[in-house]
């Protein structure tokens, strides 16, 4: 594995924890775009809310659940390329 591979898992396992950790309801668009359609996936069937702008927001309960089972139970429904996975995104939406 590069250093920069391990360095995007590194990132992308904080980011599911911290989803876990720190829930908060989030709009769609701020899932990052390699894990979107994952959490669509799982948000089927699912409620879903829509913002003053119209933007779907996902409630904080349901990305911790999705973030668990992907790191706990089934990993991810798809391969996610680590080179495609951008690590300064992943660390903003962290931090905000």
């Amino acid at each position: 594995m590069t250093p920069y591979n391990q360095e995007a898992y590194r990132t992308l396992r904080a980011y599911l924890t911290h989803l876990m950790t720190n829930p908060r309801d989030k709009a769609l668009e701020e899932v990052p775009s390699p894990l979107r359609t994952s959490v669509e996936a799982f948000m089927e069937g699912k409620t879903v809310y829509h913002d003053a702008t119209d933007r779907p927001i996902i409630y904080a309960h349901d990305l911790a659940a999705w973030a668990h089972q992907v790191i706990h139970i089934s990993g991810l429904e798809y391969p996610v390329a680590l080179a495609t996975v951008d690590v300064a995104s992943l660390r903003q939406a962290m931090a905000a």
